[in-house]
């Protein structure tokens, strides 16, 4: 295969790797009636397997970024999507909830192979000029993952049932796996190796820098997409859950790698920070459409500029693997804090504090991005 199509191939192999990942969220977010239905003597713990992967991404995600430069990030990844393929076409066979709860953990182990080698592979496949790019296409990964699962997904229920996507998940799982393997096979052994200067990498501000940012992002993402559209009348809400999805990640795919031509990837994210908290601190103001369709829009522009300054800020695979570790680790985390926390603001205080809230979020994002990017520059200048 010729180099060029050999990458471009890669990048979308590895890409597709990301998205089966995000299906293991979505197998069981979007599916959860199904299992609950399966599960009828436990129906009121099956959202533990869905919280349960996030849980394994925000206690070990900063070490999986370590392991991975320990081991090799193309070893890691091969075989962390063998064990998830392996996992799903098992969880096809509907073991006892407790098997199931296991595998989950499992599960969210395999997940965090994925998503952290994945990403510095994809960065250190693709050219300079296409780097942006490329990491822009790398963050529509978990919402992509989403939309096709509803949209295939639940329309084939009645004909394949939850065990035939489970086996499809599976099976696809395994194809990436080899494909990954294969294509990889011509990088050379140093793919994705260790770097020396890797441990104390790990206390760099480049590393840390997008998922910080990225912690203030899923505090209040799915925590919006939940609660935005209760706000809206019921024949739309639907459609505008989806919409609103779609928008981030129209703008990461189409608005950021533009944008990257002109600014930095840094400048991307606190710009998205800056307009987010504007929108939200002004959203008593608007409508809630409005305020919806603006607000995802914008943060698209956090969600494919902090995947791509995390390239970046970072000129190795092994810098590059512990950052998306740690964005690992602080996305899992503010997911988990994000929708609880919210939802207390918004039964307890109103719509109106809901919005500051979400707005002081925004702006504290803001300022720690700006204090630490101040950091690197005076460290730069100081080496």
């Amino acid at each position: 295969m010729p180099g060029t199509l050999r990458i471009f191939v890669l990048i979308f192999v590895l890409w597709a790797a990301g998205l089966l990942a995000g299906a293991q969220f979505a197998k069981m977010s979007v599916l959860l009636p199904e299992l609950r239905a399966l599960y009828p003597e436990r129906a009121e713990h099956v959202s533990w397997l869905l919280t349960l992967v996030s849980i394994v991404g925000a206690v070990f995600g900063g070490l999986a970024g370590r392991f991975a430069n320990n081991v090799g990030a193309k070893r890691l990844l091969v075989a962390s999507l063998m064990m998830a393929g392996v996992l799903s076409l098992w969880q096809s066979t509907y073991p006892a909830f407790t098997l199931m709860a296991l595998s989950r953990v499992l599960e969210g182990v395999t997940h965090l192979g994925i998503v952290v080698t994945a990403p510095a592979l994809m960065a250190q496949t693709s050219a300079a000029r296409w780097r942006g790019a490329t990491m822009a296409l790398w963050s529509t990964f978990f919402g992509v993952s989403f939309a096709i699962f509803a949209w295939f997904g639940v329309p084939q229920l009645n004909d394949l049932q939850v065990s035939g996507l489970y086996q499809i998940h599976g099976g696809l799982m395994l194809l990436i796996a080899l494909l990954v393997y294969v294509l990889l096979a011509r990088g050379g052994e140093n793919m994705g190796q260790a770097d020396q200067d890797a441990p104390a990498a790990g206390r760099d501000l480049r590393v840390l820098w997008p998922g910080i940012g990225w912690l203030f992002y899923t505090l209040t993402f799915l925590a919006l997409l939940t609660i935005l559209p209760l706000e809206m009348p019921d024949d739309i809400r639907p459609q505008m859950t989806t919409i609103m999805s779609l928008l981030g990640i129209g703008t990461s795919l189409l608005l950021v790698p533009l944008l990257l031509l002109r600014l930095s990837s840094t400048k991307v994210v606190l710009t998205g920070f800056a307009l987010a908290a504007l929108l939200t601190g002004l959203g008593s103001s608007l409508h809630v459409l409005v305020l919806a369709i603006m607000l995802f829009a914008v943060l698209g522009l956090v969600q494919g500029g902090a995947f791509a300054a995390a390239a970046d800020l970072n000129q190795s695979t092994a810098k590059r693997t512990l950052s998306y570790g740690f964005m690992a680790q602080t996305g899992n985390l503010g997911n988990l804090i994000g929708t609880p926390f919210l939802l207390f603001v918004l039964e307890g205080f109103g719509a109106q504090m809901l919005l500051l809230t979400v707005a002081a979020i925004y702006v504290a994002g803001l300022v720690s991005l700006t204090v630490l990017a101040w950091r690197m520059r005076t460290d730069d200048t100081i080496k």
